[in-house]
């Protein structure tokens, strides 16, 4: 995602996350997939950093990878503190002959270790001196986030989060997030402006001027306001020779739709099925039990689908 798709509108929430990492607080960027989480913390390290602040920054591949790209990065700014049964004899040979050694000699020591060795070598370093650690997506499972809420009691975190993630296993690390900024939908307005800058970088040929201005008004609304759905749209159209009147409001994008949790309907479906099979018992309904009966069953059996879905 460009610069252009991903910081028009939210230059507010760059400043707060730069003055909260400023006065030592740790930040949480939460907000639906493709709402620009990880541009949003990409922008606010460029901003920490090139005002002098020691951070480094860390994309979601993986817990493995993360610490690896954190151990690495730190050893540029810091040095890292590895303990010495950690090396092998020539590598402390050579540590002690060139006062040190660099990331292409420890990197594959290093990748080695453990999870948690890998933790304690960083919160080691972080120790040293004052960081800003800056994950672009913070996805851990519950077994991993001990981990980072051990890193954040001596480091600044900042990181973005999907608002799916299920987060009362991971509740620990949370708490210890200051800020909290909920990322929304921009409004069509933005959106218009971002399509319009959009366009004047890669001109897209259209058919007339008001079918040009129809497109744009399509993506704003088609997108939802999410800069992700903004720039899939704008990308598929710019593989069109022409955009015609026809063409201009058949483009969707996946991230633009907002889906429904129909949870709580099917628990309160459950809920009057079951009431109702008692009432009928009670006065002597056999059509009513029957239709009592057929409706839990179709609830109960929609729900064990609705997990199995959201389990994937």
């Amino acid at each position: 995602m460009d610069r252009v798709t991903g910081f028009i509108g939210r230059d507010a929430e760059t400043g707060k996350i730069f003055d909260a990492v400023s006065a030592g607080s740790h930040v949480l960027v939460r907000g639906r997939a493709g709402i620009g989480k990880a541009a949003l913390v990409r922008h606010s390290f460029a901003a920490a950093k090139s005002s002098g602040i020691a951070c480094l920054l860390v994309d979601g591949r993986g817990t493995k990878q993360m610490l690896l790209s954190i151990m690495e990065q730190l050893h540029g700014l810091l040095g890292l503190v590895i303990p010495s049964d950690t090396l092998g004899p020539k590598l402390k040979a050579r540590a002690r002959l060139r006062g040190g050694l660099e990331w292409r000699n420890l990197a594959r020591t290093v990748s080695r270790i453990t999870v948690m060795e890998s933790g304690n070598i960083i919160i080691a370093t972080l120790r040293k001196a004052p960081v800003a650690v800056f994950i672009e997506a913070l996805e851990v499972s519950p077994q991993k986030a001990d981990l980072f809420a051990r890193m954040m009691k001596v480091a600044v975190m900042v990181a973005g989060m999907d608002e799916r993630n299920k987060r009362v296993r991971i509740s620990k690390m949370l708490w210890q997030f200051h800020t909290v900024i909920e990322l929304k939908p921009l409004p069509v307005e933005t959106c218009e402006q971002i399509a319009r800058a959009w366009l004047e970088k890669r001109p897209i040929r259209f058919s007339d001027e008001r079918t040009r201005k129809r497109f744009i008004r399509h993506v704003a609304q088609t997108s939802g306001g999410v800069p992700a759905a903004i720039s899939g749209l704008l990308e598929t159209a710019a593989q069109e020779e022409e955009i015609t009147p026809a063409k201009a409001r058949m483009f969707t994008h996946e991230a633009g739709i907002t889906y429904m949790d129909m949870t709580p309907l099917i628990v309160v479906g459950v809920v009057i099925a079951m009431a109702g099979r008692y009432v009928s018992r009670g006065i002597g309904e056999v059509e009513m039990l029957v239709f009592s009966g057929v409706a839990t069953a179709l609830f109960m059996g929609l729900r064990f689908f609705m997990w199995q879905l959201r389990a994937r």
